[in-house]
């Protein structure tokens, strides 16, 4: 396993974003369990559907899956296909959700929700980017370290200042607590691009200059894109059961199989 430097900031600092990565996969988890047990506690309503909750567990599957194992394995083996392979997963089980249960102007407000947003368009843009040039490895590092794991990163702290304006008399009375949100979520998202940018989480770095770039063979290719095409029919099947047949579904004669 590839490491970064140990120093007495490095160690501080992997402390705090291993304590943040483990906060929101908490969120993340107990959304699931209130979403299948107790949906009357669910912040975003929507959640209480039992198949809105199983889109959501899968992709909280698949993205734990490209942030814990399939990028960190193909950094250390430089892998392009692993690491784009998960990242496309990655997407496909995202657009789904973000298209229909967007909960963030709902839940936290019109500024943190055009926030999240564009945020979404601008990591998006620079995964195509990046994808699209002949870059190092060191920007491979970056985006999963960085993009991937703020998924997680900024869930904890937003759910906790969400908190201080959660209903109509909060939020008269702390008008500025949103944008008091927006500075907590926004200050860790440039924080951690610095702290990666100069390799100061201890358990994550790029994969050592020296090692060659892995050959993928013909089966490795089919098994990516294998996983890949079962990742987005499950993901667009599920979201099709949740949805319905659509409008056009009256057109179908009866008994014709749909």
């Amino acid at each position: 396993m590839n490491l970064s430097p140990v120093t007495a900031d490095s160690i501080v600092i992997t402390i705090v974003y291993t304590i943040l990565l483990l906060w929101g996969m908490w969120v993340g988890v107990r959304q699931v369990y209130q979403g299948f047990c107790r949906p009357k506690e669910l912040l975003n309503p929507l959640f209480g559907n039992r198949q809105a909750i199983k889109i959501f567990t899968f992709h909280l599957i698949v993205v734990s899956l490209d942030l814990f194992v399939c990028g960190p394995v193909s950094l250390h083996y430089k892998s392009r296909l692993w690491y784009w392979g998960g990242r496309i997963a990655l997407l496909s089980s995202s657009f789904p959700l973000a298209s229909y249960f967007n909960r963030n102007p709902q839940s936290f407000g019109k500024f943190i929700g055009y926030w999240v947003r564009f945020r979404n368009f601008f990591e998006i843009g620079l995964h195509v980017l990046v994808a699209s040039i002949a870059l190092s490895w060191f920007n491979y590092y970056g985006l999963l370290y960085w993009l991937v794991a703020y998924r997680y990163l900024d869930v904890g702290p937003r759910r906790l200042f969400q908190t201080f304006y959660n209903t109509p008399q909060k939020l008269a009375a702390r008008p500025w607590a949103p944008t008091l949100n927006w500075v907590v979520i926004t200050t860790i998202y440039v924080l951690t691009a610095l702290a990666i940018y100069h390799r100061k989480v201890i358990f994550a770095a790029p994969p050592d200059p020296a090692l060659p770039d892995h050959i993928a063979g013909t089966l490795e290719v089919l098994l990516v894109g294998a996983i890949n095409v079962a990742v987005g029919l499950t993901s667009w099947g599920m979201m099709r059961t949740y949805t319905g047949p659509g409008p056009g579904a009256d057109l179908i004669p009866p008994g014709a199989p749909r």
